[in-house]
């Protein structure tokens, strides 16, 4: 009954068998005679299909249960095997946005690999969309990034804590007005010191102003819309982009304002052509988490969940 599991399960992971056969590269109809004879032998239907999506039944719930302990069964034999086969060939597979990779992972893993000179990382740039189907498919072990993944095959930790700022270029007139909010580069850097911290900026008297976006469906334009909405008005994009850093690198040519994760005045060169804002919103705060799939982690994994339980680069 478990000879065609993987088919099953992909079906289950798709909700669809016109998708799952697409992904398996199979004809639809020989993956529904294939459940057809599973359902059979056990003497249950696996899928409601008058859902839609199609859902599990209460055998098919059981039956996907048991399929993940067998495919963790087979992940831990996979594991130990390749270790006894080459001890020394360790590795993960990490994914996350460009900035992560490019900025945070790279000062990160230097100290993991000083523990673990065996363990070989690699990073996988992209988008939450396009990492979650590699973790779901096993081609990345982490996920590290802002957007909380809702999947029933894995398992999310919160891993630090960051802050969305409004960074508006230092030429704007508007920041003569507003210079009880205003944070100079340096001042942002040092601003959770005593007596260094500033009120937060009233968003709407930038209601006026262009402001460089972020693409929809990423999670700074959702809350930095959303904070604009609360303010009583639709942000005027003169641009939308995907890489958070050409928003930044524009922002300080002056281009427009943007909303920025708080963490990047840290990686980059200090500059007079940008100024910083505290936003006094809910959604202007966010957590970054790690995501894995659902199962016992092999060793080499659980060593990088121990170490960012006790690691953070991310201060606010």
């Amino acid at each position: 009954m478990l000879n065609y599991k993987e088919y099953i399960y992909a079906i289950y992971q798709e909700k669809s068998f016109s998708k799952a056969a697409k992904k398996l590269y199979v004809s639809q109809p020989w993956l529904s005679s294939v459940v057809k004879k599973v359902e059979q032998e056990i003497k249950n239907p696996i899928f409601d299909r008058s859902t839609s999506p199609i859902s599990l039944t209460e055998a098919g719930r059981y039956y996907i249960e048991q399929v993940e302990r067998v495919m963790e069964i087979e992940d831990d034999m996979r594991s130990h095997f390749a270790r006894l086969g080459s001890p020394e060939e360790m590795s993960l597979h990490i994914g996350s946005s460009t900035f992560f990779c490019t900025y945070v992972l790279p000062r990160l893993m230097k100290e993991f690999q000083a523990l673990y000179p065996q363990i070989t990382l690699t990073f996988t740039e992209g988008n939450n969309e396009a990492l979650l189907e590699k973790l779901l498919d096993k081609k990345i072990d982490f996920l590290l990034e802002a957007e909380m993944i809702e999947n029933p095959q894995v398992q999310v930790k919160p891993w630090a804590s960051e802050e969305i700022i409004l960074a508006v270029p230092a030429s704007f007139q508007i920041n003569a007005g507003l210079t009880r909010y205003l944070y100079t580069f340096e001042e942002l850097l040092m601003r959770n010191e005593p007596g260094r911290m500033k009120p937060p900026v009233p968003l709407e008297h930038f209601k006026e102003e262009p402001f460089l976006l972020l693409m929809p469906g990423n999670d700074i334009y959702t809350r930095g819309t959303e904070m604009c909405r609360q303010a009583g008005f639709t942000p005027n994009a003169r641009a939308l982009f995907s890489q958070m850093m050409t928003v930044y690198y524009l922002t300080c040519e002056g281009q427009g304002v943007s909303f920025l994760r708080s963490t990047i005045p840290e990686y980059v060169t200090p500059t007079d052509q940008i100024v910083f804002y505290q936003l006094e919103s809910p959604s202007a705060m966010r957590s970054i988490y790690l995501s894995f799939l659902k199962h016992r982690a092999n060793p080499v994994q659980q060593k990088l969940i121990d170490f960012m339980e006790n690691h953070s680069l991310i201060e606010i």
